[in-house]
């Protein structure tokens, strides 16, 4: 009999149509993992308070059902990533907006190596917003095509622009002709709606030396996390909570057919931007960021199944280690100064690049703090970070957290 080993698994995730019924077999995406606990399946004890003449305990019962699970992973762009994310984010993917000179009376467009100017009309009326990351493409400077291009500010004529990783502080070739053809493509992006959308999934984990799968039904993201570091893939962690389970009989595994599975590579933060209090920044150590949404399944009469995974409020917390210059973070902590940060990571190769961001509109410091000194390095500081929402404006999106893929 084969024994199945740790390594040769597999977890496919797919989106569910009615909560908490398996989603059909065909498709799904593979998560590409790393070691996870995965899922935790979980009943109820129920003890009998029973009084014994032999002074025993009489056996107990299983009661109601209950599922936790995380998995961790390195961040790649598309696939099961970026179901997760609009899970996360309780939205939907606006598809990617492509504006040309045509748009909202632009006409035409000059550029020099941080700005992208338009002879008319306006860039924010064509829906481009700060944080969007977009790309040039028809462009008659060839080395401007295809660039992703972090917009740092907008105004009805000027986006100015950064590019990501060696080109971050002049990404564009200056050219004053006026070019009349052109498309300035903004990547797919998602918001915190106004409304939350409430997504489940069935989950499979396939353990493939014994050809046997579990699979796990009407899981909700309940948490999801991004840690950065220098020298290292970019990783995440998800957790689901979910309703029930099921542990297929041989003959039935794989349950997913044919499961997508991207094969880009793992992003690094060596090849990212980091943008924080309005300037881009290379003194950062460390970038993580945590959103979770409080969650529950309540027990009810009659079935060991509930009947929902009660979500409830949405959060979003993060944390950046950064190398001491001066006490402007500290004033910053100290003032509760609100401000912007964001990273953007990009694979390598050619051009145009996968790309994956998060622009944060609104932060402040919950606090600021560093060890007296001592040892060898430089003297970081650990700033702990607030993010709440940020009131649509003219060039803003109203939301907390702007995620973007370059995924179609």
């Amino acid at each position: 009999m084969a024994i199945q080993s740790s390594a040769r698994v597999a977890v496919i995730i797919k989106r569910e149509t009615i909560l908490g019924t398996a989603a059909g077999t065909s498709g799904g995406d593979v998560l590409r993992i790393t070691d996870s606990p995965g899922f935790d399946p979980d009943r109820n004890a129920i003890e009998s308070a029973e009084q014994r003449a032999d002074g025993t305990t009489a056996m107990g019962r299983l009661g109601s059902r209950s599922l936790t699970g995380s998995f961790n992973g390195e961040l790649t762009v598309g696939g099961a990533v970026d179901v997760i994310l609009e899970a996360m984010m309780r939205g939907t993917w606006r598809a990617a907006l492509q504006i040309t000179q045509a748009t909202a009376g632009l006409t035409s467009i000059t550029t020099t190596t941080t700005t992208i100017v338009a002879a008319a009309g306006s860039w924010i009326t064509a829906g481009v917003r700060v944080g969007d990351i977009g790309r040039l493409t028809n462009h008659s400077t060839a080395g401007n095509n295809n660039i992703n291009l972090r917009v740092v500010s907008v105004t009805a004529l000027t986006l100015t622009v950064a590019g990501i990783g060696t080109n971050a502080a002049a990404p564009l070739t200056t050219n004053a002709v006026a070019d009349t053809s052109f498309e300035f493509t903004i990547l797919k992006k998602l918001v915190n709606p106004a409304v939350p959308v409430r997504y489940s999934h069935t989950v499979e984990q396939s353990r493939t030396d014994i050809d046997l799968s579990m699979i796990f039904l009407g899981c909700r993201v309940t948490a999801f996390s991004i840690s950065c570091r220098p020298n290292s893939m970019a990783t995440f962690t998800v957790t689901f909570t979910g309703l029930n389970w099921t542990a297929l009989v041989t003959g039935t595994s794989p349950y997913y057919t044919a499961p997508a599975v991207t094969t880009g590579l793992a992003l690094v933060a060596d090849d990212s931007a980091v943008r924080y209090n309005g300037a881009d920044v290379a003194v950062i150590t460390g970038f993580d960021l945590d959103f979770t949404i409080g969650a529950d399944t309540d027990s009810v009469i009659g079935s060991t199944v509930a009947p929902d995974v009660i979500d409830g409020n949405w959060r979003a917390s993060g944390t950046i280690t950064a190398m001491i210059q001066d006490h402007s973070n500290v004033a910053l902590w100290e003032a509760e100064t609100i401000f912007d940060a964001s990273i953007a990571l990009q694979e390598p190769g050619t051009a145009p690049l996968p790309c994956l961001g998060f622009y944060l509109p609104a932060i402040k410091l919950r606090k600021a703090v560093a060890p007296a000194g001592g040892g060898t390095g430089s003297l970081v500081e650990t700033l702990d970070v607030m993010i709440g929402p940020k009131v649509a404006a003219s060039g803003y999106d109203g939301t907390s957290v702007i995620v973007y893929s370059s995924a179609p």
